[in-house]
């Protein structure tokens, strides 16, 4: 009992150390070489470790703003992001995440083996956003249908494993032609795709590199950089609106434009540390797991994060990057002008990520014109999804101004207001 206590609380409670176990195993069971078991375990350890502290540094910069916003506006309004929240989860849910996402994994490869739809013979190995499902499905567990301990992460488990096979699944009719059938997307953006084809399509005109563009813009090619030069204006705007008074309550004596720019580098290192780490973890866990897989699944696509689609169109998504932010900026706008109780502020890492990548599909499909309608319509769309699933997190992320969020949750929140409706009516939750 005493070695079954110290298992749990002092190995399996480190999520680093649990993680790097589960490679350790994986790596055994492949029968590598001393060395290399060794290298993976410690890289696994390492990595979580550096991720960890990006988190840290990136709440340090993001906690501010969120709160500068709700207290200088009078609004209650949250930002949608996959990092901070997942941050927040892990220091309440250390155990249960790596759990549910290593049972989620073995569900998962065993569904994408014994189902015979071609479509669904994808293994999803985007290792970040596959924490991050299994994150928010703890979460909606709990607030559906009051699970906890076990029940919570089988719950978490079974559908993390079922959002892993269905996504890339969905995805695969718009990304097989742009791939040739080599990868398709493992990520919370499958919807990106679609709305790029479907919304592009409408229109007809030059793709974008046909189109000269100023020279300026190859600084954005690099996403750090980019964060750099975007977060701290942003961070200035918002400081100058809310006005130097509400800045210098938070900003300790410092000066508080200064301040501002600070904080927005914060922002950028914090995510910079966070991919690093998330690189080092991946490049050492997902082998370990991509072995197994092609010895269970020959065949099988691997569903990859989004930043491989880009090459097909790096103009492209420039400027659904563009057009995404402006669209959500003018959600945000709209929501404070008619009074609403929630206000979804725009979400740096989806309006360039998701609208990037919406961008790519859309200037394939329809040109240049393609690419900025599809930006803007899928930064509607991720809003929407947060205003639907915000509810399931509202209680888990009170006073912090962050959410979880994605656009592919505007297919999934008709499914966890139906299982809450189910808890409610079994009295599970209140």
């Amino acid at each position: 009992m005493n070695v079954i206590n110290f298992l749990i609380n002092e190995i399996f409670i480190e999520a680093p150390v649990f993680l790097g176990f589960v490679a350790l195993i994986g790596l055994v069971l492949q029968k590598k070489s001393g060395s290399d078991i060794l290298e993976g375990t410690i890289k696994t350890i390492v990595g979580m470790v550096i991720l960890n502290a990006g988190i840290g540094v990136f709440l340090g910069s993001l906690i501010p703003l969120t709160t500068l916003l709700n207290n200088s506006f009078g609004i209650t309004g949250v930002l949608p992001d996959c990092f901070g929240p997942f941050g927040i989860a892990m220091q309440t849910y250390g155990v249960e995440i790596p759990m549910a996402f290593v049972l989620a994994f073995v569900i998962h490869l065993i569904l994408v083996r014994i189902l015979p739809f071609k479509n669904t013979k994808n293994v999803f190995l985007t290792g970040h956003i596959m924490l991050f499902n299994a994150s928010i499905m703890l979460l909606v567990g709990r607030s559906a249908l009051g699970l906890t301990g076990t029940a919570q992460i089988a719950f978490s488990a079974i559908m993390t494993a079922l959002f892993w096979t269905i996504m890339p699944a969905i995805a695969r009719p718009f990304s097989d032609p742009v791939t040739d059938k080599r990868f398709t997307l493992g990520h919370l953006q499958t919807m990106d795709l679609p709305v790029g084809t479907w919304f592009g399509g409408l229109v007809k005109s030059k793709r974008s590199d046909e189109i000269e563009l100023p020279g300026i813009f190859n600084l954005f090619s690099d996403y750090t950089v980019l964060l750099c030069i975007l977060i701290p204006v942003l961070y200035i705007l918002i400081g100058v609106t809310a006005g130097q008074e509400a800045v210098a309550a938070l900003s300790g004596g410092k000066n508080w434009i200064i301040w501002l720019i600070m904080q927005g580098f914060g922002f950028a290192a914090g995510i910079a540390i966070v991919l690093y780490g998330v690189r080092m973890f991946l490049a050492a866990m997902i082998p370990a797991f991509e072995g197994i897989s092609q010895k269970l699944i020959p065949g099988a696509q691997p569903a990859l994060d989004s930043p491989v689609f880009f090459q097909y169109s790096p103009a492209g998504s420039m400027l659904g990057f563009v057009s995404c932010f402006v669209a959500m900026v003018i959600f945000t706008i709209v929501q404070i002008a008619i009074g609403s109780p929630l206000i979804i502020f725009p979400g740096p890492i989806f309006f360039f990520f998701d609208g990037a990548l919406a961008g790519v599909f859309g200037d394939l499909k329809g040109g240049w014109v393609g690419a900025i309608i599809a930006g803007a319509v899928i930064g509607i769309v991720i809003n929407f999804a947060a205003l639907l699933t915000y509810p399931f997190m509202s209680d888990f992320f009170a006073g912090t101004g962050v959410m979880f969020g994605g656009g592919d949750y505007i297919l999934w929140a008709p499914v966890f207001w139906l299982l809450k409706l189910v808890g409610g009516m079994l009295g599970l939750t209140a």
